[in-house]
This record gives C-alpha cells, structure tokens and sequence, in this order.
C-alpha cells in the first residue's frame, strides 16, 4: 500500500486495518523528516472507540528510523476508559527496548477506568509514560475527544502530515491537517542569512534567518528569527510554532488548548533538521544526531524514556 499525502479516512475501516499507518510514507528517502499523526473516533457496539496514531521517519544518510505507533481506547458509555490496546506492529524510537511490548505495559493497567476527561491529569508530561510519543498520541486523542464534545458531535476524524527538507540556503516544510474533513495546508520556509553554529551538544547555538509561513488561500507572513545561545534559538522557534497553530486553530473555528497538532514537535524537527545540516562525517554524525535524538525525545533531558533506560 502506498500513499502520497494522506489518505482519505473515510474510505478505510480504521478500527481493523491500521496499514495505512505502518505502510505509509515509507517508500521514498528523499525527505529528512516525515511526520503523520491522526486520531479517528467512532461508535462502537460497547461505547465508543478510539484510533490515534503518530509515525516519524527520519532519514538521516545511512541511518532511517522509522517510528509507528498507533494506540486504540475504548470507552464505555460514561467515557472512562474500558481497554487500551496497542497494536503489535507499533514499536518506538529505540528499537526492541521500546516494542510492542514495553509500549503496551506503559499504558495498559496505567489507563484502565481513566475517564477521558481526566487523562491529561493521569498523562501530564512524557514522563508519566516514560514514552514522548505515547504521551503525545494520548494526549491528542483525549484533547480531540473533548473538541468533539464541544462541537456535539459523537464521531470525527483527523490527520496530519509533515515533510521537512533541508537544501542548501535552508530548509521547507510543508503541513497539511484535517479536520472532519476540513483541511488546513500550510508552506514554511526557512532562509539561514548566516551559517547555524552548534554547540558542545551539536545543538544549534545561532540562528540568523528569514521564514515565510504561506497558507493556503490565505495572505503569506513573514518572522525574523535571530539567537546566539541554544536557549534562546528554542525560544524563538517555539514562539513561531506557537503564532502557527494558534493561525490554524482560527481557521478551524477551535478554542482552549488543542494537543492534536504537529506544531508543538515542530520546534524540536527544526532543530534536529538545522543540527544535522551544521554536522560533517559519517559514522560519528550518526552518533551525533542519536544523541539529538535522545534529547529531544526525552523532553530536554527531563523525562528518561523507558527506551533509553528511563
């Protein structure tokens, strides 16, 4: 099965077939990074059903990981959460250390009777789950769940898809989302006007550049980002993904803090994207960006991911 761009939801029987996860995205290496996440909620015979999903791609020369993971909740009628499945073919960033397996006994017993609207409290930070792509999964699923809610609508779909490809003056992203059949699609690209410079940590430590945010139908805008500490290069992409989805959540009409989104991650994508591009070597770059990898994965340091040992 192969996929260019995202799939129509409503064409696939989510509940039983998740190969549009597993098998999309994953046949050209041409893009450093590739981002597709969604959620999808349905009734079901004993209340109501749940599909979420994340899959990263990074091809970084030699090195490709490919991250699938897609999680299933089902409620009953009250919305407490009755059974958390994840399925088998579902692994994270580190391989076997983070199978299926170890994935399932993050989750399972932790959710059990949990009702949805009280999971952000239970799933506060990566580190509740020892995993930052559970806890981004869980935490769109139940903030998607709730966006129904408010709309009054029992069943809905979304999905997002992100491609980052650095060149040589910078690097363009393209983010598309859908929302119950609403799509928001949006080009940003980034100009460096100097090289980035990397810290002890191969983290950039500069950052002088222009960037243009160029949404569908809609008028193109333009920031200066300027850094010459990591701290403060985070800082100022955060605060443009930040004006990013704060854009798109006018466009759908939303409200309240939404966590079914790419943005947020963005930042980290972007840094991973400008420290790669600032590296030389071959086998000693693929040690580089594993320690990236492990960084950013683990909430800065903060939270040790049950794969890196947590």
């Amino acid at each position: 099965m192969q996929i260019s761009g995202i799939p129509e939801l409503s064409a696939i029987d989510v509940q039983h077939d998740h190969s549009f996860v597993f098998d999309a995205h994953n046949s050209s290496k041409k893009e450093l990074i590739t981002r597709y996440r969604g959620t999808v909620v349905q009734k079901a015979p004993l209340g109501t059903m749940i599909t979420a999903w994340q899959k990263s791609i990074y091809h970084f020369g030699r090195l490709t990981r490919e991250v699938p993971i897609v999680v299933t909740l089902l409620l009953d009628d009250n919305g407490s959460i009755r059974k958390v499945a994840i399925d088998e073919k579902s692994c994270g960033s580190q391989g076997r250390r983070c199978d299926f397996s170890c994935l399932q006994e993050l989750t399972n017993e932790k959710l059990k009777n949990v009702p949805i609207s009280s999971l952000s409290a239970h799933v506060s930070s990566a580190g509740d789950v020892k995993c930052l792509h559970l806890f981004e999964i869980l935490a769109g699923a139940a903030s998607f769940y709730d966006c129904l809610r408010a709309l009054e609508l029992s069943e809905g779909a979304e999905q997002e898809l992100v491609i980052i490809a650095p060149d040589k003056a910078g690097l363009t992203a393209a983010n598309t989302h859908e929302i119950c059949g609403k799509r928001d699609y949006v080009m940003i690209r980034l100009d460096h006007r100097s090289p980035v410079r990397v810290n002890d940590e191969n983290l950039p430590a500069s950052l002088d550049a222009g960037v243009r945010l160029s949404p569908d139908g809609e008028q193109e805008m333009t920031e200066d980002l300027c850094g010459t500490d990591f701290e403060t290069v985070y800082a100022q992409l955060n605060r443009l993904f930040s004006k990013c989805q704060h854009r798109e959540k006018r466009h759908f009409g939303l409200s309240g803090r939404i966590k079914f989104s790419n943005y947020p991650s963005m930042v980290g994508l972007f840094l991973l994207t400008m420290s790669h591009e600032s590296m030389s070597g071959g086998p000693l770059r693929a040690v580089k960006i594993e320690n990236i990898l492990r960084y950013l994965q683990t909430d800065y340091g903060k939270h040790p991911c049950k794969g890196f040992g947590g």
